[in-house]
């Protein structure tokens, strides 16, 4: 299998479960790593943790196809992401925890579709009308320009 493969999320978090599981063997097939432990099939990472189908990540544990990530934990399918922890298909995301569909959103916490999840069901009539939504700042929408300061400003 290679990363090049398009795969469904549950297929995906199966090969993820059988790679974790105690009695299979870790398959140490990465390409251009460095100090990485634990971690199979990842791409140009440095010093992960039990990583798999991961590139160019550096000092991230546990995710999953995650791309061009930084000090993440606990990931699926992110990229452009820095200190995020059980986070999914998010991209561009700083300093977020338990997010999901994200995109352009720090310091948030709980966002699917960065819409705020709250006790795991959405509050909104519509779902299709908050679909794609971008640029949260502390859980809170935001304009692009004031996203773009605040990341300016962040980094």
């Amino acid at each position: 299998m290679t990363t090049q493969q398009k795969l469904t999320k549950e297929q995906l978090l199966k090969e993820f479960k059988k790679l974790k599981s105690p009695e299979k063997e870790i398959n140490d097939i990465n390409n251009n790593c460095s100090d990485c432990s634990y971690c199979s099939h990842c791409s140009d990472c440095f010093d992960c943790f039990d990583c798999s189908y991961c590139s160019h990540c550096s000092d991230c544990s546990d995710c999953f196809d995650c791309s061009d990530c930084f000090d993440c934990s606990d990931c699926f399918d992110c990229s452009d992401c820095s200190y995020c922890s059980h986070c999914s298909d998010c991209s561009d995301c700083s300093y977020c925890s338990d997010c999901s569909d994200c995109s352009d959103c720090s310091n948030c916490i709980k966002l699917t579709n960065g819409l705020l999840c709250k006790e795991l069901k959405f509050v909104y009539e519509d779902e299709n009308a908050y679909n794609n939504k971008k640029y949260w700042l502390l859980n809170k929408e935001v304009s692009k320009k004031e996203w773009e300061e605040a990341k300016r400003i962040l980094k």
